[in-house]
């Protein structure tokens, strides 16, 4: 199942799915979505209602870029863990 000149049968899966969430976290922000800046949107908001929702929206923005972040340091882990099992498939051979 793994050829012995590149390592471990798992390091490849591993780099393919690093790669993947890669793709993803550069997609998140990348999306039009997280391009708005809420400090800079220039409404006055009148109403207890208006004041959420911009609170809400902060607070989306927020959660979006810490996912990507989550997902960049996913996929290191797993390039990482992908070297450890090569190294050690090194070892063993």
């Amino acid at each position: 199942m793994s050829d012995e000149s590149t390592g471990s049968a798992y390091s490849p899966e591993l780099r393919r799915r690093a790669e993947q969430l890669t793709d993803l976290s550069c997609r998140i922000e990348q999306a039009l979505v997280t391009a708005i800046d809420a400090s800079l949107v220039d409404v006055q908001w009148a109403s207890p209602r208006g004041r959420l929702c911009e609170q809400l929206l902060r607070r989306n923005l927020h959660q979006l870029h810490r996912a990507a972040d989550d997902l960049r340091v996913t996929a290191m882990r797993f390039r990482e863990r992908a070297d450890e099992l090569d190294a050690a498939w090194g070892l063993a051979a």
